[in-house]
């Protein structure tokens, strides 16, 4: 996950993709946590945009039909990644379950791709996407915004 620069406020766009009653999960290369697809929004962009853009490079998925899945901010948008940079970054949550194509490794800095079924989901979940893979996981009514 990029990290913006210290003080700033950013916001990321991802998609829970869902297929056969499993989300797609991903995770970086050296990274314990898995994440829900997306990227962050860019000056001018839409909130759609950025997600299904974000999406493509991360795992060469075309998707549609965007549902608002909810937005997360407050005190778990704050991150720190591993060179202890600081950046506050808000959460923007859609859920598509229609998709073409297939899961690819883009590059190498791309990640590990799995569906996971509800009753299967990792423990070491990215803890700003957990409240919303929880959300999906129990089937809870959205949209969720914190």
């Amino acid at each position: 996950m990029a990290i913006a620069k210290e003080n700033q406020i950013n916001i990321r766009c991802g998609i829970i993709i869902e297929k056969d009653d499993k989300i797609l999960l991903q995770r970086n290369p050296g990274d314990n946590h898995w994440s829900l697809p997306g990227g962050m929004l860019q000056l001018g962009e839409k909130y759609e945009e950025a997600a299904i853009r974000g999406v493509m490079e991360e795992t060469a998925l075309k998707v549609d039909s965007l549902q608002f899945f909810g937005m997360l901010s407050g005190r778990d948008c704050f991150v720190t990644n591993k060179f202890g940079d600081k950046a506050f970054i808000l959460q923007v949550l859609f859920l598509a379950t229609e998709f073409t194509g297939k899961v690819k490794i883009i590059d190498e800095s791309n990640r590990e791709h799995r569906f996971y079924k509800r009753t299967t989901l990792p423990k070491s979940l990215n803890p700003q996407h957990k409240t919303f893979i929880y959300h999906w996981k129990e089937e809870k009514p959205f949209p969720i915004i914190n």
